[in-house]
């Protein structure tokens, strides 16, 4: 298969699979919609700055939008090769631990919360469901009007459609592990 061919599926299948419209998914990755468009339908080969933008909105790896899928083969993660992305003006650094995959429809992510940190849930997705297990330190998660205060290897799930707020509460940085499931 044609490796533009293959991007064009590729990112039509995640954008769909996430129930994303084109104009969700441009102002996501900030690549206008006219190119996205383009793109999905091949005629055009994207640059591979354009590919990254793609991928970090849609949170996928570069991988996964050039590969033809067939059977999907074992893969490894290494910390190390997955930067963290730093937010809330450095307060916070998010590690993706596993990009959007398809056929699961989850994605997983560590964040680390400074101390007086905060960080929001950026999309309410109907449909989707939110697992976290703080690792360390204490969180307050606000989740529409509903607060709860977690401390070590306590767990929430909670419907992703509503907004949330995570904020470190306690004297140390919060580790914890993020997983979000995205409904049919």
């Amino acid at each position: 298969m044609e490796v533009v061919n293959a991007v064009a599926e590729n990112i039509r299948r995640i954008r769909k699979t996430q129930k994303l419209s084109i104009d969700r998914a441009a102002e996501l990755t900030g690549v206008s919609k006219s190119m996205l468009g383009q793109i999905e339908r091949g005629m055009v080969n994207p640059t591979v700055a354009v590919l990254e933008k793609i991928a970090q909105g849609l949170h996928v790896s570069l991988t996964e939008l050039v590969e033809h899928r067939g059977e999907l083969p074992d893969t490894l993660h290494r910390g190390m090769d997955m930067p963290g992305q730093r937010l809330e003006k450095g307060r916070v650094i998010r590690y993706s631990l596993f990009p959007f995959d398809t056929e699961s429809r989850s994605e997983s992510c560590q964040l680390d919360i400074f101390i007086g940190g905060g960080y929001d849930l950026p999309d309410q997705i109907p449909g989707s469901r939110v697992y976290i297990s703080v690792l360390s330190g204490v969180l307050e998660v606000r989740v529409g009007e509903e607060r709860y205060r977690l401390e070590n290897r306590d767990s929430l799930t909670f419907r992703g459609s509503q907004p949330c707020r995570y904020e470190n509460v306690g004297n140390t940085t919060v580790h914890m592990i993020q997983r979000i499931y995205y409904g049919k």
